[in-house]
């Protein structure tokens, strides 16, 4: 699908824990069908350089965002207030495969990472899905609301804080589960846990890669990924050749 520029409006932003937003707009047309995985590059206020953003949820016209205010671009962005109009580039990027003749999966997230999971489960309800998810907080947690329950057969939340959940990391869960394919995105120790756990049970995994971007279409290789490849170790580009890569080929 070629990506198309957007025209949003926002609906609202709610805050969540210090720096977490949900952020819901509107399109003025049709938007294109858009993957598990895939991102928009959002226009931002008085700025040259777009922010990526994965899509977390995207129903018609309606699109939604998870944001961690982490900059000056992204303090800007969460800033806007309802009805504020911006342009995006999407959809962008690489999405999950969904592989037609493994139905038992499991979503392995941390924090902003779980947003680039929910629509592997809400857009194929036919797949068995356990989502770990791990946060700092049940703050943070309460970004996601209710979404993951919805659409996974069993969640377990995981907090630094022992606020909700099981106290403690998502990655200490993955022996109490067997599926056959993992999707993860994450802190990069999250997912060095999620390769070796992959490696050992055979299990065939898929990785977000979230990495700083440029231009998000190819252009500058700012977002490199070290791979390795048959047998040859390579740079590709989060932005055109990922974000997701098989968990397998990624060189920490």
């Amino acid at each position: 699908m070629k990506p198309i520029k957007a025209q949003l409006v926002i609906k609202s932003t709610e805050k969540h824990a210090s720096n977490l937003y949900r952020v819901t707009c509107e399109s003025k047309a049709p938007l294109p069908r858009i993957a598990a995985g895939q991102f928009a590059h959002l226009k931002v206020p008085n700025k040259n350089l777009r922010r990526p953003v994965c899509v977390y949820r995207n129903i018609d016209n309606t699109i939604t965002f998870i944001i961690a205010d982490v900059g000056e671009g992204t303090a800007a962005f969460v800033a806007q207030k309802a009805g504020a109009e911006f342009d995006a580039l999407l959809p962008l990027g690489n999405g999950f495969p969904v592989l037609p003749d493994k139905t038992n999966i499991a979503l392995l997230g941390g924090g902003t990472g779980c947003a680039p999971l929910l629509k592997i489960a809400e857009d194929n309800p036919s797949l068995n899905c356990t989502a770990l998810l791990g946060f700092n907080s049940g703050a943070a947690r309460d970004t996601y609301g209710d979404d993951f329950d919805r659409f996974c057969k069993k969640v377990c939340y995981c907090t630094d804080d022992g606020s909700v959940g099981y106290h403690g990391y998502p990655t200490d869960l993955l022996t109490e589960i067997a599926p056959e394919v993992l999707y993860v995105c994450g802190a990069t120790g999250m997912m060095k846990v999620a390769r070796e756990y992959c490696r050992k049970l055979g299990v065939i995994g898929f990785a977000s890669m979230e990495q700083r971007m440029g231009c998000g279409v190819g252009a500058c290789l700012v977002c490199s990924v070290r791979v390795m490849q048959d047998g040859n170790e390579k740079l590709l580009r989060a932005c055109a050749d990922g974000p997701v890569f098989p968990i397998e080929d990624i060189v920490f």
